[in-house]
């Protein structure tokens, strides 16, 4: 089954109330079963409870999880390209993303899987906005199939984009964002929603600059946007 605008199509899914987890590829097939895990990097699904298939994130449109929608994203690596998935926090004029913040792949079973890529997530450096592999869980590739456990969940990661205005670029926030962070996450904000002028005056007086402020003042400022 195939659908143009997987966006939208995503959104449908959820708000009409089907339970099922799903993954839309990037030809707009539709794979329909119960998601196992995620690693940001890859998905692992058992479709239709049968096969167990894991898809790497270049070859994934988006997919729906625990209630959660993840979208694939191509974030720059040195010379290379790589795709990402990333959670919705806040959709509308202005987007935003969370990446990372815990180990999201149980055990693989062993049994038939089509595709079983070794990789990792962790906490080292590199790539876009520092968002390198350090060491982490693996699918598969190891001589055992339980993932290793990182020593310390990895930490979580914002992005937030304005359509039409440029790429994805990374919000430096954190539950208690650091003292010399927030004058970055200030001015982004001010960048991309200082249009509206209330929700301007808010974060031109803002003091704390936290991941629970700023995603309700995205939220407000979509609102308005409606």
């Amino acid at each position: 089954m195939k659908f143009p605008f997987f966006t939208f199509i995503l959104f449908l899914f959820v708000n009409l109330g089907f339970a099922q987890d799903f993954i839309v590829k990037n030809n707009d097939d539709v794979i329909r079963g119960t998601i196992k895990g995620t690693d940001y990097f890859s998905v692992y699904i058992s479709a239709n409870d049968e096969a167990d298939v894991i898809l790497p994130a270049k070859d994934v449109k988006n997919f729906f999880w625990n209630g959660n929608s993840f979208v694939s994203k191509g974030f720059a690596n040195g010379k290379n390209f790589e795709y990402r998935f990333v959670k919705l926090i806040e959709m509308g004029t202005v987007n935003l993303y969370s990446f990372g913040g815990g180990t999201l792949v149980p055990a693989v079973k062993e049994k038939k899987v089509k595709f079983r890529p070794s990789v990792g997530i962790g906490t080292g450096t590199g790539g876009f906005g520092g968002m390198g592999m350090g060491g982490g869980i693996s699918i598969g590739g190891g001589r055992s199939a339980e993932p290793e456990r990182p020593a310390g969940a990895p930490v979580v990661r914002y992005f937030i984009e304005k359509p039409g205005t440029g790429p994805l670029q990374e919000v430096p926030m954190k539950a208690i964002t650091d003292e010399d962070k927030k004058e970055s996450v200030k001015a982004i904000l001010l960048q991309k929603m200082s249009d509206n002028l209330s929700l301007k005056a808010k974060v031109e007086s803002g003091t704390e600059f936290n991941s629970r402020e700023v995603i309700e003042w995205v939220k407000e400022y979509n609102a308005a946007k409606k």
